[in-house]
This record gives structure tokens, sequence and C-alpha cells, in this order.
């Protein structure tokens, strides 16, 4: 049987990343997922990819097969928000804090069009990482369930359905935010649910967009309004779980005049493009991402509110930071899944992890509710932001995974 470097248990986004990640550092890899690679069926979700993180597509090859699908954020405008009633227009009301991506400093990979970052559907990333497993001599991929995994002193035997078996040197868990690898393996892990669900679907507007991305806080939760390549917009529109649950099950055309009535003349004329799913939200967030031979990454690790849009970005990163990490352990001889290894990985990590997950469940509870002296803050803190570049820039760098120790893989 051969041992491969790495096995990963998951081929989802931050699977398929990883696997193409590590293996274009010279890693052997086995993927494992009880679905085979094949393109994946069209849905309504998307997925932001902050500029820092887009070199990591670039630097990977990845960017030729999703630039022409990517749209690019070049401002974003977050303010409170209302909903239309019977005496005014739905929309963004009071200050409005600008994000204008010519305040970044230029980009040597793409030093003529600066972007905040990029808005594609998971179908196309999913599709481009597929297709380029396919030619990557260095990754096997093995369908099935895993069904145990036993750890020895020097690798991580793993059993798949099927009869199969693989053994590697260390397994990452990247099957996501329910992870049952994770628990069956005994990470300790702090969760909670939100009393919110979202909504995910895309628009068709007759009012273009010009690549601005809207945050609009409103009392049950924010409504995100981001820009995709064309005349078409994504929607992340949180609600209480019982009202998202009514919203989605109106007809077509209540649904678009709910939206409207969250939106105003903003887009123009609108129509519903990709249709509407619904998912529950919730936070999680393990204490240690390594334990033995077997590391945590993406949302297995921790699993945030998309308030933000840092879940995948998060998970870029952790794929950045291990493949550094196994480079230097291997450019000195020691085992990739060595105590010494994945240590670096879990200190370069943890901090940067406990900061965005504990702050997003914060800001999440900050601008989820309507209570009149928290609302006045938020639009009083939003005008004086706006008045004050460093910080703006401070808090783009943040969005943008731009600040901290940058992996090779991210450096600008």
């Amino acid at each position: 049987m051969p041992l491969y470097d790495v096995a990963i248990a998951g081929a989802g986004l931050t699977g398929r990343l990883a696997a193409l990640a590590l293996a274009h550092h010279g890693l052997s890899v086995a993927l494992i997922d009880p679905v085979a690679l094949e393109t994946p069926k069209p849905d309504s979700r998307t997925t932001a990819i902050a500029y820092a993180n887009a070199r990591i597509l670039k630097r990977l090859g990845l960017w030729p097969g999703l630039s022409a699908k990517a749209g690019a954020i070049t401002d974003i405008l977050v303010t409170n928000g209302r909903p239309a009633s019977r005496f005014r227009r739905g929309g963004a009301e009071g200050s409005a804090l600008h994000f204008p991506a010519p305040l970044l400093p230029g980009d040597r990979l793409d030093p003529t069009a600066p972007a905040l970052g990029y808005i594609l559907t998971n179908t196309d990333l999913l599709a481009v990482f597929g297709a380029a497993l396919q030619a990557t001599a260095g990754v096997t991929f093995f369908k099935g369930a895993i069904e145990d995994v036993t750890e020895g002193p020097a690798r991580v035997h793993v059993a798949v359905s099927g009869g199969e078996a693989v053994e590697a040197a260390m397994l990452l868990v990247c099957d996501g935010k329910r992870s049952t690898l994770r628990a069956k393996l005994g990470f300790r892990t702090l969760s909670h649910a939100y009393d919110q669900e979202a909504l995910t679907f895309c628009l068709s507007h007759s009012t273009p967009h010009q690549g601005v991305a809207h945050e609009m806080f409103y009392p049950d939760g924010p409504f995100a309004i981001l820009p995709m390549a064309g005349d078409e917009v994504s929607i992340v529109w949180t609600e209480k779980g019982s009202r998202a649950r009514a919203y989605h099950a109106l007809d077509e055309a209540a649904f678009l005049r709910a939206v409207t009535d969250r939106i105003g003349p903003l887009l123009g004329d609108i129509a519903i493009s990709r249709p509407a799913v619904r998912f529950p939200l919730s936070f999680s967030y393990a204490d240690q991402p390594v334990k033995g031979r077997v590391v945590l990454m993406g949302d297995a690790y921790r699993g945030v509110h998309p308030i933000a849009g840092q879940g995948f970005n998060l998970a870029m990163k952790d794929i950045a930071v291990l493949a550094d990490v196994l480079r230097d352990a291997e450019q000195v001889g020691l085992d990739p899944g060595s105590p010494q290894s994945l240590d670096a990985y879990a200190r370069w990590r943890r901090f940067d992890s406990a900061a965005l997950a504990f702050g997003t469940d914060a800001l999440t509870r900050l601008f989820s509710n309507d209570i009149a002296p928290i609302r006045w803050a938020r639009s009083f803190g939003l005008g004086r932001v706006a008045q004050m570049d460093g910080l703006r820039l401070f808090f783009m760098r943040e969005a943008g995974a731009d600040s901290g120790e940058l992996p090779s893989l991210m450096a600008a």
C-alpha cells in the first residue's frame, strides 16, 4: 500500500483547493469523498474571494479559468437599512461607509486592476478545481465514505467504504461545519445556532451594479448585494428563521416584492436569475486545530456567520499556511505529520482564526437588532470611520486577508 504525504477528507471547495496547493508543493495527496469529482450541478450559492486570496488562485494557475466568470468588487458600501413601509421606500438609510478599491496599494500580480475581492459561483469554483485535479499527477481520488481512522506513531490509516484503505503521514479534515470526523476524532468544539437563516439567490437587473458590493444592516440581519460578472448580483439575505422560511415559501412575484422592499430602486428592474436556497446559520470553533497527525481546516476548524464573507477566505489562508509549513518541514528532513510541523500550523493560524471567528460573532450580534441607541451608534460609527482613510484602509486589508504574516502563496 503506498504511503501518501497527505490524506484529505472532503472534496468540497476547501478539500479540492488544499489538494491542488499541496500537490503544487510536490506532496503526494489522497483525496477522499463519497461524491465523485464530476462537474457539480448549478446552484445559487456564491463565494467571495478576498484580493489577497485571489493571489493563491493566480499562483496555482487556476485564475485563467475563473477570471471571466468573476465579478470584481471595486467598492463596498456599508449602511443601515429599513424595509419599505407605507411612508418610505425600502433600502439604505443614514450614514454610509465606502471602502473604494483605489485606496489599496498596487499588487504586482495585477497592478492595473485593483479590486477588493471577487464574487464567483460555487459551481464555477468546484468545476475549475475539479478539472485541475483531474490533470494533477500528484493527487489520487478515492470515492467513498471514511469509516475509520487509526493513528500510528508514523502514519494515519484511513478505512474507506468499499474495502479500500489509505495510509498517509497526516490527515486533513475538510468535511465542513457539521464535520462528523471532527467529533469522532475527539476535537473539542464551541458551537451555537443563530436564530437566523440565510436566503441565497441571484438577480438580473437593469441598472448596472458598477462593481459595488452593498452590505445593508436590517433589524433581523444583514442583506448583502454582491456584484457578479455581467448584469447579475448575488444576494445573501439573513432573516430570523421563521421569517426566512415564510419568505422562501412565497411565489416568485411576492418574493420579488419583498426583495424590492429591501433594495429599493438601486438595481432598477430585477428578476430572479438563480432560485433561492435556504440554510440555517450557526457558529462553531475548535479550540485546537491539530490533534496528533490530524488537522482541521476551513469550516471544520471554525464555521462563521456569512456577515463578512470570510468563511472560505479563512480556509484559503489555512491551506496556504499549511503548504508553507510542510515545505519548510521537507527542507529540513522532517516528517510532514510530525508534531513540529503541525504545531507550526496551529500557532500560525490560532490568533487569526480566533480573532475573525469571535469578531464575526460579535459583529453579528451588534448589527442584528433594532435597539434605537445601538442603531444610532452604528450610524454614527459608520460616519466617523468614513472620514478616516487610514482606518478604512486597515479594515480593507483585514477584509482582504492581507494582514499579519502572509504565507508565500498570498504574498503581494
